[in-house]
């Protein structure tokens, strides 16, 4: 009987939790855009103190607490959803570039005190390891003493902080350095020469480090669709998605890794087949499809015969054998016994099918945009995949996906570059406008969709519809990286 109390105070908690950390995150990034008297302020102020002062009269105090990646909510760690994933992500970036890893309430909040709290974290200097020593100074100055901030706790084995700059440019080495590493492999491999899959792993663990501390750098650069390096560029693509939706519904880190590995050769069989059917300009006749459908067991058998993939042997069966199984098994190779396809390559199955559908081949030059794929995904959901990951895919990718062309109400066009971390607020993304100048588009300001008139306190931009890059002749990535 008190295991049930237990767990049902700890579901309480999570529920709490997750409602603070939302409207606590919402107000924090109101700051950027707002200042401390605009309606939308006062809006996310009331809301936030309606998350806060409840908890504070049931249990006399609230206390959030970061420790690694997690939050902890009066003790109990929040079980984060993953539809809620991004907005914790983007949550604890925010506390951790700041170095502040606790905050708490001891009495009820004034919607005046929490603006100062709120104006006072977001004036902060990044990774000054001291700030949460003059936030103290402040309250106290203040006289506000029944808050408290306190610092973040560091481990050895963590980066806390990289600049979003340097941020992106490690994961644009982390993406460039994977293609050129597995081209290395495959070649390798067709040639049977030895091969460095340590240095494989290694690249792999960079990639996981980069999308656990930012995925959105990574994901853009997934946008890249680089017809010449269609195999090599397709696996290293196949791995982000795989990873950051593992990320996303808990793999463990060490696993995390071990996933990207299995998406990154998934396609190794593909070596075994004839260079002028890959590349072949018209459609494939019936015996040519079945050699293409051959490559799954010969990847299979490839991975069984090289001893160098030590404990990753099994991940990496997985990934090669089921890509194209399907999750109600309707797909290839026919199995003789039904089995359930493992975790690993339900996930890959999802992430090859987006990136090939959403890239030029030579006999289609003119690739699927991507809310064609993620409708098509919808429509298959249960049947070629599962329907979990479905909604955690498309919650990863959003309506708008980086690198979407859109056109918004105001006839600019612009291309998305940043997602919002809030599920409300999914379609209304950063956008980098663009504006044509001597026969060709350039780049412009980046803009935030969630940004309000002052006076009317309606959207300054809002989306109309997406359009397709290739017919404007806009090479997407160059805005991405």
């Amino acid at each position: 009987m008190p295991e049930k109390t237990l767990t049902a105070q700890d579901d309480l908690s999570t529920k709490m939790g997750t409602e603070f950390v939302i409207r606590f995150y919402r107000m924090l990034k109101g700051t950027a855009i707002y200042d401390r008297n605009n309606v939308a302020m006062d809006q996310y102020t009331q809301e936030c103190l309606q998350a806060i002062n409840p908890v504070i009269k049931s249990e006399s105090h609230l206390f959030l607490k970061v420790v690694r990646d997690n939050c902890f909510f009066n003790n109990v760690k929040i079980q984060v959803r993953a539809d809620n994933y991004p907005i914790f992500k983007g949550f604890l970036n925010e506390m951790k570039k700041r170095w502040i890893g606790e905050v708490e309430f001891e009495e009820e909040v004034s919607k005046e005190h929490l603006k100062d709290l709120i104006f006072l974290l977001s004036g902060l200097e990044e990774n000054n390891e001291s700030n949460y020593l003059y936030v103290k100074k402040q309250l106290e100055y203040r006289d506000i003493r029944h808050i408290h901030v306190g610092k973040l706790e560091f481990f050895k084995d963590e980066e806390i902080y990289v600049d979003s700059e340097d941020q992106k440019r490690r994961s644009k080495e982390v993406y460039f350095k994977s293609i050129n590493m597995v081209k290395e492999v495959m070649e390798g491999i067709k040639n049977q020469k030895v091969v460095n899959i340590r240095k494989a792993k290694r690249l792999m663990q960079n990639a996981v480090n980069a999308i656990m501390q930012d995925d959105s750098a990574l994901l853009g650069l997934a946008n890249i669709k680089n017809y010449d390096e269609y195999t090599f560029n397709h696996s290293v693509n196949v791995a982000i998605y795989a990873i950051s939706i593992g990320q996303r519904i808990g793999i463990p880190k060490k696993h995390l890794s071990h996933l990207g590995m299995a998406g990154l050769f998934h396609d190794i069989g593909k070596t075994r087949v004839p260079r002028e059917i890959l590349n072949k300009a018209g459609k494939l006749n019936a015996e040519e499809w079945e050699v293409i459908r051959t490559h799954p067991v010969v990847g299979t058998e490839m991975v069984m015969r090289m001893k160098e993939w030590g404990e990753l042997s099994t991940r990496m069966i997985n990934g090669a054998f089921e890509h194209h199984l399907r999750y109600d098994l309707s797909g290839y190779p026919k199995l003789t016994r039904k089995r359930k396809v493992t975790l690993f390559g339900r996930i890959i199955t999802l992430a090859d099918f987006y990136d090939a559908l959403g890239r030029p081949r030579a006999y289609n030059r003119f690739p699927y945009v991507s809310e064609k794929i993620l409708g098509l995904m919808m429509e298959r959901s249960g049947r070629d995949f599962d329907p979990i990951l479905v909604k955690v895919f498309i919650n990863m990718i959003g309506i708008f996906p980086l690198g979407t062309l859109v056109l918004l109400d105001t006839n600019e066009m612009g291309i998305v570059v940043q997602a919002q971390e809030e599920s409300d607020l999914i379609d209304r993304p950063k956008v980098n406008l663009l504006f044509y100048k001597e026969g060709q588009y350039r780049k412009g300001k980046v803009v935030d969709l969630t940004e309000k008139d002052e006076t009317t306190s309606q959207y300054k931009w809002t989306i109309l519809k997406t359009l397709d890059p290739n017919e404007y002749s806009i090479n997407v990535a160059e805005y991405l990286i």
